[in-house]
């Protein structure tokens, strides 16, 4: 006897416009024996409360989920009214730490699912409805009771059957719709019945819902084992045991037809061979009561037939495998979607307590899509289903789409120029590229100004010590900009160490050098510099492509690592909560003493990252990013911490942010 599991997926939808109250949804499993150990939903809306109506709705999540995963060895019904103790108790000393000792109005809806056994809880407005063969019912009436101090106070369970649908909802849907028109939009995958009711209730509700709908099916375990059709993690991703067998029977009875027809056929030439005689009066009589025979026809008529029933047996075989492969294709890539959105909707919860996890998922599911997409089916959906990844990274990750002020056009200075990077110095900002210095002060760009006719500038920086710029070519010359004059710096071993970038720190400038791998310091003396000292000792900065200094040096490496320097030596720099998409091309790293975060330039992507500086791990933490859609090829960046403005670089001009606190 085949083995039976009740095989549940679910689906996020969101309905109307955002009124101010604070509307989401929540999800979880365990992901291994996920289906062995229950799955539960969330779907609340809290109004009238807009101080931490998040803070209540990730304490009943945590509540929930942590209580009623503590022991899966335990009933369902057991463990669902556990943790439902322990969600009202933390909401009455929630309530008990306010002043007011008022939460809001909470219309909420809470659900397990545990084999084949729902549990349902709720308050306020929040429904359940279930649509067992297309009839929809309300089975969450009468579960709170407004006289009681708890907020969750009865729970309702049954058994699911297959192919049952459940919908949460935070409000009363039969308010605005009928049962009927519900349910005729359920119908197909969960997927596309979550599509046809978003745009049902489109046009009926107004304020923001949340739902979850919930769709389950009793799968044959064992022959979903024998197929090799179960993810690693132990959730099935898809049944096609049943549709194979449908499509060998059709390619059996075909083939069974045709060769039944052979045989007939061979039994006629016999007895043509055999009894002329008798043909002929059959054929005759057979003239008379049908214009259709086999009887008529003559024993080379015979033999093309089977020729051609052969050929017309063999062509209909190959034609039904290859549409039945193509089924099995179609029926897997869309299994790979199914299976993706469900790993978009876990990263979302998970990424509240594991963000490292939440990535993975995401990761996962960005591959499922991208499979999908080049395969040719389903386009549609795997391009959606990608937005919809982008999306959900985006707000994982924290990302600004700023719009850049534009603040200075360096083209209407030289119609060829090509920006390098940006200076801060004294009062003004300066760009410069190879061979010219461009002052800018409010908003208003001076003529440039000749660095050098000869050489050909590759990094610059702002040396406080002197008060002036420093500029360092690609032949290992230095040249200073003081007093609007641009003059050759010495140093004492006649020429200055080849290098990518330099960067200054008191009365010290540093030059990055990846090809020796070392950053070389020189110290100032009046009008010169002494010889380059290495500073790095035994790290490999072969890959260093930019520094910054704040008391530690950092070095920005191509693959996006930091490596942090102490007096030469190497330190640990953990990095917390890193974003859910790595590092594509950084090139620029930002940070200066006294600040608090360090900012890296991702060239291929136009955006900037923010890190927090972690002072007790020595490390630094996640924060978000700045990306910018209008902007290509950013070249530099600068930070003003005074003014809290962010200003960015491309090949011809100059743009203005103001950077969120």
């Amino acid at each position: 006897m085949a083995h039976k599991r009740y095989r549940s997926q679910y689906d996020f939808l969101f309905v109307g416009k955002d009124e101010g109250s604070f509307v989401e949804n929540y999800a979880y499993d365990l992901g291994e024996n996920g289906e062995d150990s229950g799955k539960i939903f969330i779907s609340l809306e809290i109004t009238q409360n807009s101080v931490d109506p998040d803070k209540i709705g990730d304490l009943i999540f945590d509540s929930l989920r942590k209580v009623f995963f503590r022991d899966g060895e335990i009933d369902g019904y057991e463990r669902f009214e556990s943790a439902l103790k322990e969600v009202n108790k933390n909401l009455n000393d929630f309530k008990s730490e306010r002043d007011n000792d008022w939460l809001g109005k909470l219309n909420i809806i809470i659900a397990a699912i545990v084999g084949d056994q729902l549990y349902l809880t709720q308050s306020g407005e929040a429904e359940a409805y279930l649509l067992r063969k297309k009839f929809l019912t309300t089975i969450s009436d009468d579960l709170s009771e407004q006289s009681s101090t708890d907020i969750f106070t009865n729970i309702a369970s049954g058994d699911l059957e297959d192919g049952d649908l459940v919908l949460l909802s935070t409000t009363r849907l039969l308010r605005y719709v009928s049962k009927n028109d519900l349910a005729k939009q359920v119908g197909g995958n969960l997927h596309h019945s979550v599509q046809n009711i978003r745009d049902f209730l489109q046009g009926e509700v107004l304020n923001k819902i949340a739902l979850i709908a919930i769709q389950g099916n009793l799968v044959d375990q064992s022959n979903v084992i024998r197929d090799n059709e179960v993810e690693e993690d132990g959730k099935q991703i898809s049944s096609t045991v049943k549709n194979k067998t449908k499509e060998v029977n059709i390619i059996e009875n075909v083939k069974n037809f045709f060769v039944d027809l052979y045989y007939d056929l061979k039994d006629r030439i016999g007895d043509l061979t055999s009894d002329n005689e008798e043909v002929i009066s059959r054929s005759s009589r057979s003239k008379i009561g049908s214009s259709w025979s086999f009887s008529n026809w003559s024993k080379d008529k015979f033999l093309i037939a089977i020729i051609v029933l052969i050929c017309i047996l063999t062509l209909g075989i190959w034609w039904l495998r290859t549409k039945a492969d193509e089924n099995v294709k179609i029926q897997n890539y869309a299994n790979n979607l199914i299976a993706a959105r469900e790993e978009v909707n876990s990263a979302i919860t998970t990424s509240q307590f594991d963000k490292a996890k939440a990535s993975e998922l995401l990761s996962d599911a960005h591959s499922k899509a991208i499979e999908v997409l080049n395969s040719g089916y389903s386009k549609d959906k795997a391009r959606e289903l990608l937005d919809l990844i982008v999306e959900t990274q985006d707000k994982l990750d924290g990302v600004i789409h700023p719009e850049a002020q534009l603040m200075a056009d360096l083209s209407t200075k030289r119609d060829n120029v090509s920006a390098l990077g940006l200076v801060k110095f004294k009062d003004k900002l300066y760009a410069y590229e190879y061979n010219a210095l461009y002052p800018i002060a409010l908003d208003h760009i001076s003529d440039p100004l000749t660095i050098d006719d000869n050489e050909k500038v590759v990094s610059a920086v702002n040396f406080d010590d002197k008060g002036s710029i420093l500029f360092l070519t690609e032949n290992g010359r230095l040249l200073e900009y003081k007093d609007d004059r641009i003059s050759f710096l010495q140093t004492s071993d006649e020429v200055y160490k080849k290098g990518r970038v330099i960067k200054s720190y008191s009365n010290k400038i540093y030059i990055l050098d990846p090809n020796s791998n070392q950053i070389w310091r020189y110290t100032r003396r009046r009008d010169s510099f002494d010889g380059a000292q290495p500073y790095a000792n035994d790290v490999n900065l072969e890959n260093g492509v930019d520094i910054a200094i704040d008391g530690n040096i950092y070095v920005l490496g191509s693959d996006g690592y930091i490596t942090k320097l102490f007096q030469g030596n190497k330190q640990d720099f953990p990095i917390k909560k890193e974003p859910t998409k790595p590092l594509d091309n950084p090139v620029k790293l930002f940070t200066e003493a006294e600040m608090s975060q360090i900012y890296i330039l991702d060239k291929t992507e136009n955006k900037i990252l923010v890190y927090n500086k972690d002072d007790r791990s020595g490390g630094a933490t996640y924060s978000g990013q700045y990306v910018f859609d209008d902007l290509s090829d950013i070249r530099d960046f600068y930070v003003d911490k005074n003014t809290n403005t962010l200003y960015v670089l491309t090949p011809s001009k100059v743009y203005r942010v103001v950077l969120n606190p």
